[in-house]
């Protein structure tokens, strides 16, 4: 399956907040628990934020999910958050972005880092990918990709 990227806007505000809800509800309500307002509030002020470091994946032009990536004070490229929608889960999509995304690091030389809950399934594809685990917090494990 085929994707590109868009630059993020602010009128994407909706299409987040409805892939935040699909995709990290659940860990975010057995941890601290989920209110709308709450999540909607964090988003906006992420989106103030951090808009330039977002990019929207399409798919057939239709919004598909986002990818969010920032290069940190160390030189190291941080994957902030790949997210897509379940309907395009599971077909390669999110391994091919960071496969690419991995190839032009190792290129560099750059190291490239994430941070996962410590629940999600994604942890398996990262370390397929060749990322390990370098720490941790009580919700997440600190991954690194150094190849």
């Amino acid at each position: 399956m085929k994707y590109n990227f868009r630059n993020c806007t602010l009128d994407d505000f909706d299409f987040l907040f409805e892939l935040k809800k699909q995709n990290f509800k659940w860990y975010v309500d057995k941890i601290w628990g989920w209110n709308d307002e709450d999540q909607k509030q964090r988003l906006k002020q992420d989106l103030e934020e951090h808009l330039a470091h977002k990019r929207i994946i399409l798919i057939d032009n239709k919004l598909a999910g986002v990818y969010v990536i920032h290069t940190t004070e160390n030189g190291d490229l941080f994957i902030n958050e790949i997210s897509i929608l379940k309907e395009y889960q599971n077909k390669g999509i999110g391994r091919k972005i960071l496969e690419e995304q991995l190839k032009e690091n190792h290129l560099k030389g750059i190291r490239t880092i994430l941070q996962v809950f410590k629940d999600n399934p994604a942890k398996s594809l990262y370390e397929r990918l060749g990322f390990k685990v370098y720490g941790e917090t009580e919700t997440h494990y600190q991954m690194e990709n150094v190849k």
